[in-house]
């Protein structure tokens, strides 16, 4: 009985622990524009075996299927963090069109517009330590916010939403590895 009382205890302690990646922590349970929210997973995106932003996404229930979030209505979002002094507004930027052109098989004809808001929500100025939040708002509407300031308020487009949220949990991820880091199949 103390084994069984022992090991639902370390299951609890793991299953609502923070997540510390790259050096940045990642709450088990978020408030943001008035909803709570639970930490599905968090990762690192990397190149070239240098850790350039850590990413977190928060959903309002778990789920390790990428398409079960993806098609899912609910408010959720992804907090971001520059950890390398080495990315640029540039080097992101282009990130982005690679993970857009990646995640859509090269659709992104019908999205341009949206991607090009996008670009300019993140701005052209990074440094380390610069935080991002991108809500994808249940409407459709997704907002990105720098350093707690709202910079941009993509229109109602839920296949902008899911090309970009897709670009780290879709079908067609940037990294396979990163995507099972954010859906806790890592």
């Amino acid at each position: 009985m103390k084994k069984i009382v022992a090991l639902l205890f370390a299951t609890v302690l793991f299953v609502s622990a923070d997540v510390e990646v790259s050096d940045i922590k990642y709450k088990s349970n978020e408030k943001f524009l008035g909803g709570e929210y639970v930490l599905n997973g968090a990762g690192v995106r990397e190149k070239w075996f240098i850790d350039l932003y850590a990413i977190g996404l928060y959903v309002k229930e778990k789920s390790s299927d990428g398409s079960v979030i993806l098609d899912s209505d609910a408010n959720k979002f992804v907090r971001i963090v520059i950890v390398s002094s080495l990315i640029t507004a540039e080097k992101f930027h282009k990130g982005l069109n690679d993970g857009f052109e990646k995640s859509t098989q090269g659709k992104t004809d019908s999205i341009k517009k949206e991607i090009a808001l996008v670009r300019n929500g993140f701005g052209s100025d990074f440094a380390a330590d610069d935080e991002f939040i991108v809500y994808f708002d249940q409407s459709g509407e997704t907002k990105i916010y720098k350093s707690g300031k709202e910079t941009v308020k993509v229109p109602a487009n839920k296949d902008f939403q899911k090309a970009l949220l897709g670009m780290w949990i879709g079908e067609y991820p940037v990294l396979d590895d990163l995507k099972d880091e954010l859906l806790g199949t890592d």
